[in-house]
C-alpha cells in the first residue's frame, strides 16, 4: 500500500463536501484531476471509498473509517516534517554543554537563556568541567560544546575568544597585604600559594607561573584545590595567597580580600570550544549565542 499525502488531502476534501465539483474548486484543481487522485487512492487501498451509484456522493464503510483516521495521519506527517525542519536548524534534540565554574556563575546562564528562548524544544544538558577535562570530553564526543579558560586549540578542538579578565590577588582578611589598595607582585615572592592542580587547567596554571617568574620568583605552592570554593576556603584559612581571574571577586567569599596587582597584569580568557568536525546547527547556535552575550557585556 502506497499512500500519498496529497491523495489523503484530496479524499478529505471530497468526503467533507460529498461533491466532487465543490471539492475540486476548494482544492483549486480540475474535477478530472481530483477524480484521478481518488481512483489512485482507492486502487492503493484495494477498496472503494465513495458510493457513486446514486446521484449523491456518499462514503462507503471503508470511506468512513478513512475519514476518521486521515486527519490524524496528516497531522502526524506535518508534525514529522516540522521536527525534521527544526532538527536541520538545530532547534530540537540534545546539546551537551560543559562549563568551567566561573562561566556557570557569570555568562553561561545568559547564553543558555538566549539559546532556550530561540529554540525552546532543544534539550540542554549542562555539566561543570574544568578546562582540561572539557577538552578531552570534546575530543571524545562526550560533550558537544564547552566554556573554557585559557585553553589552546588543538587539531580536534577549536577555541574562540569570548571575554578576558585580569588576574587579582586573593589574600586572607588578616594578611599583611589585605589593607593596601594594590599588591606589588614582588611582595608575593615569599608567600605560600594556593593554586589549581595543573592537570585541570594547564594553560591557566602556566600563566600564573610565568607571571611570577617574570617578577623574579617561582610560586611556592603549598596546597592545591580542585575547585574555586576549596581554594578560596584555603586562602580564608590562612594557608596561602592565590592569583585568580577577577570574576571570583564577585563571589565575595568570607575571610578573603581580592586586590589588584600593580603593573601589567595577565588577562585570562574565557572561551567557547567545540569540535572542528562538528557541523551541528545546535552547536553553531550556542557559539553564536556565546559571542552575542560576550559582546553585550
Amino acid at each position: 500500500m502506497d499512500l500519498e499525502l496529497r491523495q489523503l488531502r484530496a479524499f478529505l476534501a471530497v468526503a467533507s463536501e460529498l461533491h466532487f465539483s465543490r471539492a475540486a474548486r476548494r482544492l483549486h484543481v480540475s474535477q478530472p484531476a481530483l477524480s484521478q487522485q481518488i481512483r489512485a487512492l482507492e486502487k492503493s487501498l484495494g477498496t472503494a471509498l465513495f458510493d457513486r451509484s446514486s446521484r449523491a456522493t456518499e462514503l462507503t464503510a471503508a470511506g468512513r473509517v478513512l475519514f476518521e483516521a486521515a486527519p490524524r495521519v496528516l497531522a502526524e506527517a506535518e508534525r514529522a516534517q516540522a521536527l525534521v525542519t527544526q532538527a536541520a536548524r538545530g532547534a530540537v534534540g540534545l546539546l551537551t554543554v560543559g562549563s568551567v565554574g566561573t562561566a556557570l556563575a557569570s555568562i553561561a546562564p545568559r547564553i543558555l537563556r538566549l539559546v532556550r528562548a530561540e529554540f525552546p524544544d532543544l534539550q540542554l544538558e549542562v555539566s561543570q568541567y574544568d578546562t582540561s577535562p572539557q577538552l578531552v570530553a570534546l575530543a571524545d564526543g562526550r560533550i558537544d560544546v564547552g566554556l573554557v579558560r585559557a585553553a589552546q586549540p588543538t587539531e580536534t578542538v577549536a577555541v574562540e575568544h569570548l571575554v578576558s579578565e585580569p588576574l587579582l590577588c586573593a589574600v586572607p582578611t588578616d594578611h599583611r597585604l589585605a589593607g593596601g589598595p594594590t599588591v606589588d607582585p614582588r611582595e608575593l615572592a615569599d608567600e605560600p600559594f594556593v593554586l589549581w592542580p595543573r592537570p585541570l587547567g594547564r594553560a591557566f596554571f602556566d600563566i600564573i607561573v610565568s607571571y611570577c617568574l617574570g617578577h623574579g620568583f617561582s610560586p611556592r605552592i603549598v596546597v592545591e584545590g580542585a575547585d574555586i570554593e576549596t581554594q578560596l576556603g584555603l586562602v580564608a584559612a590562612g594557608l596561602g595567597v592565590s592569583l585568580q581571574p577577577s570574576y571570583y571577586a564577585n563571589l565575595r567569599p568570607p575571610g578573603v580580600v581580592f586586590l589588584p596587582l600593580d603593573g601589567e597584569v595577565p588577562q585570562v580568557a574565557l572561551q567557547v570550544a567545540y569540535r572542528r568536525s562538528d557541523r551541528s546547527p545546535a552547536v553553531a547556535h550556542f557559539v553564536a549565542a556565546a559571542k552575542e552575550c560576550a559582546a553585550s557585556g
